[in-house]
């Protein structure tokens, strides 16, 4: 066996060991806590409202919405505690995504109902802005006092223009899928 090969099998068995380490923690002080269940509700709520006022005529697009704003958030949430830019010190799940119930619930839902509520672009822009303060000046600040996340090397406005130019990019993005559909009909 070469070299690098037994390396890898060490940094695979010292993985598993974390892993098994972060479980545990997880069961016996994280799961079921006052912060477990806020999480929780952050999870399934977005989604119930979304269900609720769902426009069935648009729904595709909406669906692609949700889904283009899951996988950008989902890789650089990962990213960014890799460069130890934030952690989660209470977490939803114990694996894989850390931030689960905001990145695959709040932040796609809220831009699936602005999608769906600001058709034009001038009315988008005036609620992603809207959007934007008040998830990155409001409920991130609420989330670190709740204990939900705390920043190590990241401030509140980086997070407002991400969403913003998340928020940008899938309207156009969306609309011109759409709009080639449409075309193509």
């Amino acid at each position: 066996m070469n070299t690098n090969v037994k390396i890898a099998i060490k940094l695979v068995n010292q993985h598993h060991q974390n892993v098994t380490q972060d479980i545990n923690q997880w069961l016996n002080n994280e799961l079921f806590t006052w912060n477990w269940w806020v999480l929780l509700a952050f999870a399934l709520l977005p989604w119930m409202v979304w269900f609720k006022f769902k426009e069935r005529k648009i729904l595709i697009e909406s669906i692609l919405v949700g889904t283009i704003a899951i996988i950008p958030t989902t890789y650089l949430d990962a990213i960014g505690l890799d460069l130890k830019f934030w952690t989660y010190p209470v977490q939803f799940i114990p694996l894989g995504a850390r931030a689960l119930p905001f990145d695959m619930s709040m932040v796609p839902v809220a831009y699936m109902l602005l999608y769906q509520f600001f058709k034009t672009w001038r009315a988008f822009i005036i609620g992603l802005l809207i959007m934007a303060t008040l998830f990155a000046f409001i409920g991130e600040p609420v989330s670190k006092a709740m204990n939900l996340i705390y920043y190590l090397k990241w401030k509140y406005y980086y997070s407002f223009f991400y969403y913003i130019i998340l928020g940008l990019f899938i309207k156009w993005f969306v609309n011109k899928c759409r709009d080639i559909n449409k075309n193509n009909i």
